[in-house]
């Protein structure tokens, strides 16, 4: 009886330590979708009022605090959604979990192909062009962006709409 005991006790600590992880997946992306939609309408359409002499530092300056308060969030995050696809928690429908790290790893791909070679470019001089080119290219990662929102959301209101449970053994079984 005492070894079904520490069985039991394992498997509610594993699954706890899942609904945290999946817990701070949602949180993160939720943060991630309010951050990306400031960077992408909000601080990039500001660029075009910097002038040409000052926008190099400008926007390394910028760059540079993106990274901690966008970029490293989103990639915690993502590494935080892959394990939450990886070891799912119990009495959540994994069809959404999956769909949510595509339209993530979708961000990514865009963000290293054509973004982040456009930032680069424009850490050395302004170009009205390759800044429309970035505001424009922009509205693939918004989708992408709000698709995996949705995809979160979902998973939140599943979690919401669970009844408290007691908690027995043949639930871990």
């Amino acid at each position: 009886m005492k070894m079904v005991s520490n069985q039991i006790k394992q498997k509610m600590k594993t699954n706890n330590i899942r609904r945290t992880v999946l817990f701070l997946y949602i949180v993160l992306s939720i943060y991630g979708f309010g951050a990306a939609m400031l960077d992408y309408f909000g601080i990039y359409e500001a660029w075009k009022l910097v002038g040409a002499n000052e926008f190099p530092a400008f926007h390394v300056f910028q760059g540079s605090r993106i990274i901690a308060i966008f970029v490293i969030p989103l990639a915690v995050a993502t590494l935080l959604g892959l394990a939450a696809c990886l070891f799912p928690v119990n009495n959540i429908n994994k069809k959404w979990l999956w769909p949510s790290m595509l339209s993530m790893m979708l961000v990514w791909v865009l963000s290293f192909t054509i973004q982040i070679p456009m930032q680069f470019a424009l850490d050395t001089k302004k170009d009205m062009q390759l800044i429309d080119e970035l505001l424009y290219t922009n509205w693939f990662r918004f989708a992408a962006d709000a698709f995996q929102l949705i995809f979160v959301l979902i998973i939140l209101w599943q979690l919401l709409k669970q009844k408290p449970q007691q908690v027995t053994a043949s639930h871990y079984k």
